[in-house]
């Protein structure tokens, strides 16, 4: 969501109060102070920001004209080449897309995500978790400026990201001028700069009033109904509603207990996002929370950036990534089949690895059996025209209700099968255990009778149409007039 960057930015230009005069260290009470004094003098400003992205040896630039004016109107437009236009009017945010002649239009919740006590609050969190010193003065477009230096709060050995934060500080507006990110090799990961800054200018309202276009699609959603989840969801309603089975440790930390779990679609937040469903897993002790995040793509455009340069970890023999972004904030991040799993909190990464360890990948069961209920004196000598039985069972380890389809087929000959016995459907940790009678309908030895499972959520489709089963299994069999009693399974 393009707009959800601009607004990044901007936060980040408001983070801007970080010193007063020439002092080395500031509380965060006394930052407060300068960001209500700063906030209070500041009526509108406009400028330039420029943004550049370090990654994998690519340097990705952005710039961006923004109009600010309180207490809630602002303009943004992309310089670059793929250009979008957003206008905050206090009401709704209008998305541009030139390329695509589309506006969205997004009603504004009626509480909004920040306000400027949320500002502050930022601030003072930022600065707790931040080891902040005065590094001098520098000149910044012709300004200026103090220069910060923030360093995370973190232990000795502890990986994480971000190792350093550099700020320069209009020493005349206390807005920020620019921002540089490092990374934990002193690697520079992200700038900021806001060029032709101008503040109390007396923008007129106008400037914040969006016409849409000529011929333009229009594409309108509501984040109050996109967002609204029952207060009292429980985890069994959740399940009913997502499209996925949503996966649950075995290992919870003493204390801890599920407070609340969401679930959402993003194209009801953003029409022109990934289509994806993604749970939310909130557990609570006291003050303290951690959060379990599972996200199903139907196509996912690209890797998060954020976990790019995170340590690679281990998690039950699959490929998992590690940040400590902040000191305070840690993320787990795997894949466990087709749902990616983002473990965040503040727990110790011992502790979010033996959560992550525990959460079991969804599975099925599938099972032949012979006539005794047990896996052995499987039938495999038959008769012609006469017929014989295997148990045949499936259990649902997929944490929702699954619908399946099963095949028999005897040298890829499909043999009859009671609607009852093909097409199935189990709820999570439900077993459905059956007699199947095979009756062959030719001669021949060592003949592959197979045994076909399909998950009609799970399809993994070759060309011309050939879906490949989700599970098999097949028996190796001989049909004469005479029994033979040659015995063997095959299971894949």
């Amino acid at each position: 969501m393009r707009h959800t960057k601009i607004l990044v930015i901007l936060i980040l230009i408001n983070l801007a109060p970080l010193a007063s005069g020439c002092e080395e260290k500031m509380s965060a009470e006394k930052i407060a102070t300068k960001m209500q004094e700063n906030q209070a003098r500041l009526e509108d400003y406009s400028g330039t920001i420029n943004t550049t992205v370090y990654l994998n040896g690519e340097k990705n630039q952005e710039e961006v004209q923004v109009m600010y004016k309180k207490p809630n109107l602002i303009r943004a437009s992309s310089l670059n080449r793929e250009k979008v236009e957003e206008v905050f009017d206090g009401k709704f945010i209008w998305s541009y897309d030139t390329g695509t002649n589309t506006v969205t239009k997004i009603k504004l919740p009626k509480n909004p995500f920040l306000t400027e006590k949320d500002y502050v609050r930022l601030i003072g969190t930022f600065l707790n978790e931040s080891k902040i010193s005065m590094l001098g003065v520098e000149e910044v477009g012709g300004r200026s400026a103090y220069v910060l230096e923030a360093e995370p709060k973190i232990k000795e050995n502890e990986p994480h990201q971000f190792f350093r934060t550099k700020i320069w500080v209009d020493k005349k507006t206390w807005m920020a001028l620019r921002c540089n990110i490092y990374d934990n090799k002193g690697n520079l990961m992200t700038e900021v700069e806001i060029r032709d800054l101008k503040i109390n200018t007396g923008i007129p309202n106008s400037e914040f009033k969006f016409e849409v276009p000529a011929r333009a699609e229009v594409k309108t959603v509501d984040l109050d109904k996109a967002l609204k989840v029952s207060e009292n969801m429980s985890l069994e309603e959740a399940r009913q509603q997502a499209s996925f089975g949503i996966l649950i440790p075995d290992r919870i930390p003493e204390g801890y207990v599920l407070n609340s779990t969401i679930i959402y679609d993003t194209k009801d937040i953003d029409p022109e996002s990934p289509d994806s469903q993604i749970a939310i897993l909130s557990y609570k002790k006291g003050d303290e929370n951690f959060y379990i995040l599972e996200t199903v793509y139907q196509s996912k455009s690209e890797d998060d950036m954020l976990m790019q340069k995170a340590e690679k970890i281990n998690i039950n023999e699959k490929e998992g990534k590690y940040l400590n972004e902040s000191g305070n904030l840690k993320m787990l991040q795997w894949e466990l089949g087709h749902v990616e799993i983002t473990l965040g909190g503040s727990l110790e990464k011992a502790e979010m690895l033996k959560i992550a360890e525990s959460i079991p990948e969804p599975s099925t069961e599938f099972y032949i059996l012979g006539p005794g209920g047990k896996a052995d004196n499987y039938p495999t000598d038959y008769v012609l025209g006469e017929n014989r039985t295997v148990i045949v069972g499936i259990t649902n380890h997929e944490y929702k209700p699954t619908n399946y389809t099963m095949e028999v087929r005897l040298e890829n000959i499909s043999l009859p099968l009671a609607p009852e016995q093909k097409y199935i459907r189990l709820g999570h940790n439900e077993t459905w255990e059956k007699a199947i009678t095979i009756t062959p309908p030719f001669a021949g030895t060592n003949m592959m009778l197979a045994f076909s499972l399909y998950n009609e959520d799970k399809k993994d489709i070759l060309e011309r149409d050939i879906c490949l089963p989700y599970r098999d299994l097949h028996l190796l069999i001989n049909v004469s007039q005479n029994v033979t009693g040659n015995t063997s399974i095959v299971a894949r």
